[in-house]
């Protein structure tokens, strides 16, 4: 994006994004709580219904334009679109594939950073061998095709400082499991809206 465009999203995301940071519970694991703060808006399906007594988010229409952009740009289409806040230097992301079957076998998962830049890591899950990507201000990351069969990705925390850093990204989930999955870990269990 051109700064001015990342600027306002930024601004927008400070401002008016119920931010949360969610606790949840692994059997291996135990209560776990997430070092970073998350927001989570869409729906696997055209027409929006209760789950488990809760209402999930529209996505406001602020970000329509956007998400527009983002799929027309990569010729794909996506229903849920997942905030992140990274505060500091002491929140992350640790290494992950997003290859939940909800996503289907090849996913096109978009990402788009703001505010501070910091190191995004992509790992090969055989040789071990990973890259880096100093994400910057207005920057759109995406992986598609086998990245998720053959990568891990993380946000690693980091012993140098950052100022904030905010990622947009897009997904599409198939079925109603996606959307379980995705407020459970990315809002806890009460719906917070905004418009």
């Amino acid at each position: 994006l051109y700064k001015k465009e990342a600027d306002v999203l930024e601004t927008y995301l400070e401002e008016n994004i119920p931010w949360r940071q969610v606790t949840y519970f692994k059997p291996e694991r135990g209560y776990v709580i997430t070092p970073r703060l998350t927001w989570v808006a869409g729906f696997h399906d055209e027409t929006i219904y209760e789950i488990d007594g809760l209402i999930p988010n529209e996505i406001p229409s602020f970000f329509l334009p956007l998400k527009d952009l983002v799929e027309d740009f990569l010729n794909t289409r996506f229903n849920f679109m997942l905030f992140s806040k990274y505060r500091d230097e002491n929140d992350s992301i640790t290494y992950h594939s997003d290859d939940e079957r909800f996503l289907g076998k090849s996913p096109t998962i978009a990402s788009l950073t703001l505010g501070a830049t910091r190191p995004f890591v992509l790992k090969d899950k055989r040789t071990r061998d990973s890259q880096s990507f100093n994400l910057k201000h207005g920057d759109l990351f995406v992986m598609q095709n086998n990245c998720q069969k053959d990568f891990f990705h993380a946000l690693p925390k980091s012993k140098k400082s950052y100022n904030t850093r905010y990622s947009i990204t897009f997904r599409k989930a198939l079925n109603e499991y996606g959307t379980k999955n995705y407020y459970k870990f990315n809002l806890g269990t009460k719906i917070q809206k905004i418009t």
